[in-house]
């Protein structure tokens, strides 16, 4: 059995516990900016049915079964911006969404699905 990583010992997470308080304390406070100013947040999803018409960019294909159908192909987006848009068209004025920055150099970047 492999001993466990010394990033998530107790003692190192209390080392570490403040700025994970000061990070959700500082995501409140943007949050709260854009709902006073009557923002909706959104959460474009990472899987499309099109990959989108960008000439140099090329989303990853990836085959899934939705809803007991036959397989089809899904794409990772390329950006968010493909699936605010329709947002947008569909009627949608004030959107904002919230995205990871540069992840620390430990950190393993999860994509939400």
């Amino acid at each position: 059995m492999t001993r466990a990583s010394p990033w998530w010992t107790p003692h190192v997470h209390a080392d570490r516990r403040p700025f994970l308080m000061k990070r959700g304390r500082i995501k409140a406070a943007v949050h709260n900016w854009f709902e006073q100013r009557d923002f909706v947040e959104v959460e474009c999803g990472i899987v499309q049915v099109s990959p989108g018409n960008e000439a140099h960019l090329h989303a990853f294909a990836h085959r899934a079964r939705l809803s007991g159908r036959t397989r089809q192909p899904l794409y990772l987006h390329t950006s968010p911006e493909f699936a605010a848009k329709k947002l947008l068209a569909a009627g949608e004025q004030r959107i904002f969404t919230l995205r990871p920055g540069v992840p620390e150099p430990r950190a393993r970047p999860a994509p939400r699905l």
